[in-house]
């Protein structure tokens, strides 16, 4: 973190591109209780400016860093744009502006646990597009928004039914409580897993400051975390390993469903997180 102190005063709206010094925290409970937290490097990539390449970091750079459209959306080459018009549109959000928040490949290898679409418009954050991978190459979108289309507060609590396999030491079942602050000059998102049955919790945060995205902090950035991908992925099945040794039970990976996307909707109260 002594990185991201050395770049107080560089604040950035997310809407005009940043990098966001994220540190990202992990917390089990129930049973088997452990945490987990570690730092890495998001960008937030505004679709329109992203798309016409006038940001630091274009499509399909080549670099210590490049982010490939094909990795998101369709993951066909079509555009990001369009495929954000065809998820928002039957909620009538499709005017909204949207910034991806993401973590670039590195070295060309790349992995993301999760993206996240901020859609808005002149009032506020209308709707987040989680979209969430897991290690075995499949994903699933949860769209998260009020029924009613008002915007997201950073206090809200949005609730939705897990339908997406990742950890094979939790049930595909239960339910996500997701909250979110876009900023400006910061972002955080908190997607908590609570169990239906024997009050397991598995509580997630993505928090940190944003900073301007230009040539210079972009080029810090990307020789600060060269690898950091590859070092997720490793962290990743270092704790899995971890839980196997301290007796946690394994799940067979379930077939996926058919459904890849399902709306998060449902209001709730505020929760300790």
């Amino acid at each position: 973190m002594d990185h991201a102190k050395g770049l107080v005063g560089m604040s950035a709206d997310l809407w005009d591109g940043a990098l966001i010094d994220c540190a990202i925290w992990h917390g089990r409970t129930g049973k088997l209780s452990r945490s987990f937290r570690y730092d890495a490097t998001y960008i937030a990539l505004p679709l329109e400016e992203f798309e016409r390449g006038t940001l630091a970091l274009r499509p399909d750079r080549r670099g210590i860093w490049s982010v490939r459209p094909c990795d998101y959306g369709w993951r066909d080459g079509r555009d990001l744009r369009g495929f954000m018009r065809e998820r928002l549109a039957p909620a009538g959000l499709d005017h909204c502006r949207v910034t991806l928040v993401t973590m670039p490949r590195s070295l060309g290898y790349g992995f993301n646990p999760v993206s996240f679409w901020l859609a808005r418009d002149h009032h506020g954050l209308r709707a987040v597009l989680a979209e969430v991978s897991n290690t075995f190459g499949e994903r699933h979108a949860y769209l998260v928004r009020h029924t009613d289309n008002r915007v997201i507060m950073a206090s809200d609590r949005i609730e939705g039914e897990k339908l997406f396999h990742v950890s094979p030491f939790l049930p595909r079942h239960g339910r996500y409580v997701f909250r979110f602050d876009h900023g400006p000059d910061r972002f955080g998102a908190w997607v908590d897993w609570l169990s239906p049955g024997d009050g397991t919790t598995l509580r997630t945060s993505m928090v940190g400051p944003a900073r301007a995205l230009d040539r210079k902090s972009l080029n810090r950035a990307m020789l600060h975390h060269p690898v950091q991908a590859q070092k997720v992925i490793c962290l990743i099945h270092w704790q899995a390993a971890r839980l196997a040794l301290r007796g946690a039970g394994y799940r067979r990976k379930p077939a996926q469903l058919d459904v890849t996307s399902s709306e998060a909707t449902a209001e709730t109260g505020a929760r300790d997180v």
